[in-house]
């Protein structure tokens, strides 16, 4: 990710300098230290944007949010670029305030644009955060039956921990208030159920097990029907 940083920066460098020298012939007057002031904005702001995009912390999933606000900084400098040569070109034809509203509304499209991806990032960001608390508790009700396996012999105990786990590994994951009550039910039962395999108990051990299975079923045509 550094050596794509690198290459960013030289790029963005290489680009300044042609703009740069594309300003060199136009007169040294108000409009041409105006837009050279709203092109350094949109140099900065394209840095950054290369900053973020290849931070060393950034994952798979941040570089591919990020892609958006990428492309509105590369769209906004050549914009920028673009449109300040050509105020530099008219500006002996144009008044001042019409350089000036000009540069102000480019800006003021870019601060936008960045705005919206922004919330929308942290819309992504909170749906992600509430899947993964949403998916939480059958993970945990997971865990416990597979630990509860590996402490059963090679008898029938095991089997129906086995039943049980796969019934789990097929259920619906995501959880939501509506569940809530039977997943207490589901804890409190399979409470019961580890008791029974660690007293090697058969017949409390299927009944225990079978009630899971039953409010597990009714729970995902709840999820399906109802929740």
């Amino acid at each position: 990710m550094k050596r794509k940083l690198m290459r960013g920066y030289i790029l963005l460098a290489l680009v300044c300098v042609i703009y740069g020298i594309a300003m060199v012939p136009f007169p040294k007057n108000a409009v041409w230290g105006t837009v050279l002031v709203y092109s350094v904005v949109a140099v900065l702001a394209q840095g950054y944007t290369l900053h973020v995009m290849f931070r060393k912390t950034a994952l798979v999933k941040d570089r591919v949010y990020d892609f958006p606000m990428l492309r509105i900084s590369v769209l906004y400098l050549i914009v920028q670029f673009a449109v300040s040569l050509a105020l530099m070109g008219l500006a002996h034809k144009i008044p001042y305030y019409a350089v000036l509203l000009t540069e102000t509304v480019i800006l003021a499209a870019a601060v936008t644009g960045f705005y919206a991806v922004g919330a929308a990032r942290k819309e992504i960001d909170r749906q992600d955060g509430q899947t993964q608390d949403d998916l939480a508790w059958m993970k945990q009700i997971q865990s416990r039956v597979i630990l509860l396996g590996s402490r059963c012999g090679d008898g029938e105990i095991r089997q129906i921990v086995q039943k049980l786990s796969e019934e789990i590994r097929y259920s619906n994951p995501v959880s939501n208030d509506v569940t809530k009550e039977m997943e207490e039910e589901i804890e409190s039962l399979l409470q019961e159920a580890e008791a029974a395999v660690l007293e090697e108990d058969v017949e409390n051990t299927r009944l225990w097990c079978h009630q899971i299975t039953d409010l597990l079923r009714e729970r995902d045509r709840i999820k399906k029907y109802g929740g």
